[in-house]
């Protein structure tokens, strides 16, 4: 039976906006509010977008008197932010709320940041990674709004040599802390070697008496200081060798010569007094290690002095990972002593053998923050309070069970698991209401994809592949084997607006375009209105192949019609881009949006299919303001009207394994008979129930599609002044849009279907 509608009045379509009023508002905006829930509990922040390589940094976000979160992911230069607030779910506690708003407010970084406070302000500042060393930028406040200004493009530092640019190699972490506790901040970082650590002193205070200089290239405040820092350095495996004459002195001015080392993979520091001893001890973490390893230091101030090493660390629950544990330092439970978080520092998945559904161990610290008694608490620090399927999220949105409101689908990038790593399909059911929905997480494995098939990056989409009416699963996947990309689908042998009948077995293979390669992604749409479902292809080089269908819902047969689809031809900083198609604005006419390595969502709109001259960008509501949002690389898209006001929405799978909603906040809408229409064109009533009319003045074709693109009715002839009768007693409640041809002609209007 069909779930009913709320009543709802639509006649025919028209848009109040025109587009170039249109181009001067912001399309979506982020929704953070829709529920979900796992085994019963809600989650707090399940539209996060996922976590796979964290570093934990902490500052003031807003303005009361808790430091907010910022955790940045090396796998996609990601910044996502949390601020302090009340436990929802717990009465007297506080917890961390996403908060995508401060997000945009940060510069795009890579490899590694650190927050910290270089001129006494007290406010944090921003150290960054970049190709030529470090960036710095400024924390700036104004009244009770802030910002970044940017200070210096590069540090430089008094080398052995002369003055040179303060390098840190892209896959460290270094730390940027005062180690003689004289006020200014100092940087540690590995040499290129990997094998010793570089002290380069602060002299702002000594050399001007105040802590806020950050030099020049003529006269740099940073100067390096000893051979080495610590007398030891690191050996083979996951040893140390201590008792190494670092040659550090209070005066660095008196050392003038450095060894010359070979390159490395890797190093994390964190700096701090970890046995109630007063010294600043050392947890280091390397590429090659699966332990993080604890250097306890016998010496205060600017000649630390390392005694021994253990890689057995914390003694209770030691951290183990696949790879490079960096550790983090920060009070995450608001009870005023730092805690430890431990993540892998990889920018991609090594050997697929890191599980990024769980990949940020938090230690809660039972001590003080100098002598810390560390116990672990869970090793999916965040990731357990928002939807986490690991890497690379595909979305997609179906009423499967026929109740009236959109279950939601997530496509795995993959997992270790025995066998391998292998992707599975999420099922989330809509426990809500198609206006508003309330998704709980059902199973990991739908369908038991991951048991019955050896795929990982699977990208489902929902769309009538067999021609009969009746929306099917289809899916693109990469095969373990072969790592080849298939293309399957899963005919729905249920009816429309009824449960979905679907079994695994009965998956019909289509054979896709033979230039085709893995990390390409296909998307399946009607775009020449013959009834068979043509191809767009978003490509791993950027560019966007489109493909009509000459065979049909039987026998795909795929003709190239262009390898650079709306004038998107291979470009670098576009690749692995990935589309969607739907009337976003409400005109009748199919937009296409897309997402690519560039982090942010474009759409093409306001002409006839391939016809679209440029893309709209600052598309999401930034503070009340259009503007671009960055959402990492490796996206994928689907849409769907989420919240029942016939306008689709956006979701944004992650390549950190999570979703991000967008809302369609366009002010169109629908109204009377357009003006100026070259036939007079009428269907009703709307809302129907069973059938609706259709009336032309002219002869002429149509065809009915949901807002999804399937097609209901194809090629239906109407004669000049007659009115025509559609039954509806098998479809899906929802919207439709009804489209007519004559002669060179076309009219779209709109109906909803259920009461």
């Amino acid at each position: 039976m069909r779930t009913k509608f709320t009543s709802f009045i639509l006649f025919f379509i028209g848009i109040y906006n025109t587009p170039a009023s249109l181009a001067q508002q912001a399309w979506f905006r982020p929704d953070t509010l829709t529920r979900v829930s796992v085994a019963g509990v809600r989650m707090l922040n399940p539209w996060g977008g996922g976590l796979n390589a964290s570093q934990y940094l902490k500052m003031h976000l807003n303005n009361d008197a808790d430091e907010d979160l910022v955790v940045y992911d090396r796998t996609n230069s990601k910044i996502t932010t949390f601020v302090a607030a009340p436990d929802p779910l717990n009465a007297g506690k506080k917890t961390f709320i996403h908060a995508p708003y401060y997000e945009t407010l940060f510069p795009q970084a890579d490899n590694w940041m650190i927050l910290a406070d270089y001129n006494g302000d007290g406010l944090k500042d921003l150290f960054a990674s970049t190709s030529l060393g470090i960036v710095v930028y400024q924390q700036v406040k104004t009244g009770n709004a802030w910002s970044w200004k940017k200070m210096r493009d590069v540090l430089y530092t008094k080398g052995f040599s002369g003055n040179i640019n303060m390098q840190v190699s892209g896959t460290d972490i270094p730390a940027i802390t005062d180690v003689d506790d004289d006020g200014d901040l100092d940087l540690l970082t590995f040499d290129f070697s990997g094998t010793y650590i570089e002290l380069h002193q602060n002299l702002s205070v000594e050399k001007f008496g105040v802590r806020d200089s950050l030099g020049t290239q003529a006269s740099p405040v940073f100067q390096r200081n000893g051979d080495c820092w610590g007398n030891f350095h690191k050996g083979n495996a996951e040893d140390f060798v201590v008792g190494a004459d670092c040659g550090v002195v209070t005066d660095p001015s008196k050392r003038e010569a450095v060894p010359a080392r070979v390159l490395h993979a890797g190093n994390s520091i964190l700096l701090h007094d970890l046995n109630g001893d007063g010294t600043k001890d050392l947890l280091a973490g390397h590429v090659s290690n699966d332990h993080i390893s604890f250097l306890p230091n016998s010496a205060k101030g600017i000649i630390a002095n390392f005694t021994g090493y253990s890689n057995t660390y914390p003694a209770v629950d030691p951290v183990t990972l696949h790879i490079f544990p960096a550790g983090f330092y920060e009070d995450v439970d608001f009870d005023g002593v730092k805690d430890l978080l431990i993540a892998p520092s990889i920018p991609a998945n090594d050997a697929n053998l890191t599980d990024f559904k769980s990949s940020g161990w938090y230690y809660h610290n039972e001590g003080t923050s100098d002598k810390p008694v560390f116990k672990l608490v869970r090793k999916n620090f965040l990731q357990d309070q928002m939807i986490e399927v690991g890497e690379n999220a595909a979305p997609a949105f179906f009423d499967i069970d026929g109740d009236g409101d959109l279950d939601m689908f997530i496509g795995t990038g993959g997992n270790p698991v025995t066998g391998g790593f292998k992707g599975s399909l999420w099922f989330l059911k809509n426990n809500g209401t198609a206006a508003e929905p309330d998704f709980s997480v059902e199973t990991q494995d739908y369908l038991e994809l991951l048991s019955k098939l050896s795929v990982y990056n699977i990208k489902p989409q929902w769309a009538d592949f067999n021609g009969d009416g009746v929306p099917d699963l289809g899916f693109a996947a990469t095969s373990t084997s072969g790592l080849k990309l298939e293309y399957r689908y899963i005919p729905n042998k249920g009816t429309n607006g009824g449960a979905a009948r679907l079994n695994l077995a009965e998956a019909v293979t289509i054979a896709l375009p033979a230039e085709l390669q893995t990390g390409d992604s296909p998307y399946f749409y009607d775009a020449d209105g013959d009834g068979d479902l043509d191809l767009l292809i978003g490509k791993t080089q950027g560019n966007i192949y489109y493909y009509t269908n000459t065979g049909g819902s039987k026998q795909y047969t795929f003709k190239l019609e262009t390898d650079s689809f709306a004038g998107v031809g291979i470009n670098f900083a576009g690749r692995f881009s990935q589309v969607a198609v739907t009337d976003f604005d409400l005109d009748g006419k199919p937009d296409l949006a897309t997402v690519d390595h560039t982090g942010t969502i474009r759409v093409f709109n306001n002409a006839d299919w391939g016809k679209w001259t440029e893309r709209q960008s600052a598309l999401v509501s930034v503070n009340g303001k259009p503007g671009d949002m960055y959402f990492g690389n490796y996206l994928s898209l689907a849409v769907a009207d989420l919240n029942g006001d016939k306008k689709p929405d956006l979701a944004i799978g992650t390549n950190a394994g999570g979703v991000r909603l967008l809302t369609n906040i366009l002010p169109v809408s629908v109204t009377g008979v357009e003006p100026g229409d070259p036939a007079e064109v009428k269907v009703f009533p709307s809302p129907s129930v069973e059938f609706f009319k259709i009336y032309s003045s002219r002869n002429g074709t149509f065809d009915v599609f949901t807002t999804g693109g399937v097609r209901m009715l194809q090629n239906r002839r109407i004669r000049a002044n007659e009115t025509q009768q559609v039954s509806t007693a098998q479809w899906p409640a929802g919207l439709y849009l009804v489209e007519l041809k004559t002669g060179n002609s076309r009219v779209v209007r709109k109906v909803v279907v259920g009461d």
